[in-house]
């Protein structure tokens, strides 16, 4: 599994136990981050430019610190 995946995973589980709209949260990490998270997938390559945007988005968006 990559670091990018696990990143993914728990910004899921935080929406779910947030109990926010998902779709939005997702929106608005995706238009920070330049991708969408949806599109991780277990095997995909770690690219650090996309996980520090990753987690920048996360916080920005869900005060969420990974």
């Amino acid at each position: 599994m990559s670091v990018l995946f696990d990143l993914k995973t728990k910004i899921e589980k935080a929406i779910t136990e947030k109990k926010l709209d998902g779709a939005a949260v997702r929106g608005k990490i995706a238009l920070q981050a330049g991708f969408l998270v949806s599109l991780i997938a277990a095997n995909s390559p770690d690219d650090p430019v996309k996980i520090d945007k990753l987690r920048k988005a996360a916080e920005s968006v869900m005060q969420l610190k990974l």
